[in-house]
This record gives structure tokens, sequence and C-alpha cells, in this order.
């Protein structure tokens, strides 16, 4: 099948947006992004944080940068808290 060429109005075209923000809450969304994303995919909490501090992952380096270990760490934890120890996203089957 070929395809057509893309054109200046094409919906399928890439853009990326910056969303202005007053607030922390913006990168703290951005970082819980993250995170849930590969700790859902089994990371470890010690190769979540060497995402953060690698310039490699711009989005997450840029919380690292920006707030450091302590604030990732808490993320970490956080989002631990929400999705269980590992990560996991699968639920326990009941007992009953």
């Amino acid at each position: 099948m070929r395809q057509k060429p893309l054109e200046e109005d094409d919906p399928f075209e890439l853009k990326g947006v910056i969303l202005p923000a007053q607030d922390g809450t913006s990168l703290r969304e951005m970082a819980t992004c993250f995170v849930e994303e590969f700790a859902r995919d089994g990371w470890s909490d010690e190769q979540l944080l060497a995402m953060f501090r690698n310039p490699f992952y711009r989005g997450p380096y840029l919380v690292w940068r920006a707030k450091g270990d302590a604030y990732v760490d808490a993320v970490i934890q956080e989002v631990r808290g929400r999705w269980g120890d590992s990560g996991s996203t699968e639920k326990p089957l009941s007992s009953g």
C-alpha cells in the first residue's frame, strides 16, 4: 500500500506543545507518569532513580535537576504505595 505525502494540516503529524503551569503540579504529574510507566514494567527503585539522573531521559532528568533525589524518591514511594511494591498492574485474587 502506498502512503500519501504529509500535508501541512495533516492531523497525524506529531507536534509537541508546552502547557504553562503556575505551580509545581505539572512537574509532579510528569514525574509520577514516568515512574508509573516504568515501575509497572518491573523497574526497581534504583533503576528508576538512575533514569532520572541520566540526561538521555530529558523529561525525568529535568525533574531530577529541579528537585533532586529526595523528591524523586518520594514520587517513587508514592507510586509504589498505589501500585504495590512490585509495580505490577495485576491485582491479587480475592480469597473468598
